[in-house]
């Protein structure tokens, strides 16, 4: 089962207030990105924190209390890894760095969440092609490992990406048109 989930990048308090707000009712669970400046409001669905902050270990127990059911990092240490008895814990990867870097620490997560964009922290940055065969080295090493891809997901190429396995895609600024065309169908 994929499950596509949307993605909120902040600027402020009401910015994130509203845009949970405007989301369909049947939406169930939200990715909040999470950049240095702390932005919070009280929302009404689950949702998981991308801590893509230079300290994330500093503020990981913030997003834990505040009901976070996914913790993103892209970094994991002991005291990130201690907050797998309250929520799942993802590792980050970008889309420049060595996949080989990482698998060390992925008997430490509970999923992987490859970037499919060159920069993070912004949405509307173009997909990047090269997240397929990222994905299909992953499930080779390790096939029991979910599968998280964020950035550049459109109507153009969200499919693919459920056919290749992926478990969970998160998209920003063409959620309403991928959840439009799921719900006509």
């Amino acid at each position: 089962m994929n499950e596509i989930i949307p993605a909120i990048l902040p600027k402020d308090i009401q910015d994130l207030a509203d845009k949970a707000a405007q989301l369909p009712l049947e939406i169930p669970f939200i990715h909040l990105d999470v950049l240095e400046e702390d932005i919070w409001a009280q929302i009404n669905k689950s949702f998981e924190a991308h801590l893509m902050v230079e300290s994330p270990e500093k503020i990981a127990g913030k997003w834990l209390e505040r009901g976070a059911k996914r913790i993103i990092v892209h970094k994991v240490d002991d005291s990130i890894i201690k907050c797998r008895d309250k929520a799942e814990v993802g590792l980050g990867v970008e889309i420049d760095r060595p996949l080989e870097e990482f698998f060390p620490f992925l008997g430490f997560v509970d999923f992987i969440h490859l970037m499919s964009i060159e920069e993070i922290g912004e949405q509307r940055h173009p997909f990047d092609e090269r997240i397929f065969d990222r994905i299909k080295e992953v499930k080779e090493k390790f096939p029991q490992l979910p599968i998280s891809v964020d950035g550049g997901i459109n109507l153009e190429n969200y499919k693919k990406l459920q056919e290749v396995g992926v478990n969970r895609l998160i998209v920003g600024s063409h959620f309403k048109e991928i959840w439009n065309s799921l719900t006509k169908s």
